[in-house]
């Protein structure tokens, strides 16, 4: 029983964990004691979650378990500072969160689910988005620094205190407020590479909330949102 439930919820679950990670994020920024750790096991619940999800394809199993390994071992070694390699965190996790958002996309529009999990898991891989997009901009700026432009205020600086990630919560508020094309304008790409990838998160937050709309609304239709049970 408690594995089924698991099952049909498992994007309410994933989205939980990304909810925490994503809220834990300004705490981290701050060094605040215990913030890492509890980053940490939610990072972990969404890697055990797409391992889980790819359980019935085996190619898949394998490439989800592949990537997982380096992404969750050099979170965890960051996070207690027992290894600092900030460039193997943050492309293995860009690698990983690519992978699990075209699985839980595939997911979404082949096989029939309820509606909370498809709202669920289309909420998941938006924030997944913006959170590639965050690791993505904060290895830029940590090979290239300078390729943002970041308001010079105390209290900011004392926001991006997190060990080898320059700028990480500047940057992921940024990676949000570009997928949303709010554009407040306080941060800027300065580089021609962080201009391209700013360009390129802007158009993919629209098009994916086109196309996630439009499959909705295609399965309220047909009436895959409330798939009858199979006796």
């Amino acid at each position: 029983m408690d594995k089924k439930i698991y099952t049909e919820n498992k994007y309410i679950w994933l989205l939980t964990s990304l909810a925490i990670f994503l809220l834990l994020a300004p705490f981290r920024a701050t060094d605040l004691a215990g913030a890492e750790f509890f980053s940490s096991i939610a990072y972990s619940c969404i890697l055990g979650t797409a391992i889980y999800t790819c359980r019935k394809d085996k190619h898949l199993l394998l490439i989800s378990a592949t990537l997982s390994f380096p992404a969750v071992v050099s979170y965890w070694a960051h996070s207690n500072h027992l290894y600092s390699s900030p460039e193997t965190l943050l492309i293995s996790g860009s690698l990983f969160y690519i992978f699990y958002i075209f699985i839980i996309t595939r997911e979404v529009f082949r096989f029939q689910q309820s509606i909370y999990n498809k709202l669920a898991a289309s909420l998941c891989t938006y924030l997944m988005i913006g959170i590639t997009f965050t690791y993505l901009f904060t290895l830029i700026e940590l090979k290239y620094p300078n390729s943002f432009a970041f308001p010079d205020t105390e209290s900011l600086k004392q926001m991006n205190q997190e060990q080898g990630l320059p700028h990480m919560f500047d940057l992921m508020y940024h990676s949000f407020v570009t997928l949303s094309t709010l554009g407040y304008g306080d941060i800027q790409p300065r580089s021609g590479l962080s201009r391209i990838l700013c360009i390129t998160e802007a158009l993919i937050g629209q098009i994916y909330l086109v196309v996630i709309v439009a499959g909705i609304v295609s399965s309220s239709n047909d009436g895959s949102l409330h798939p009858k049970s199979k006796r």
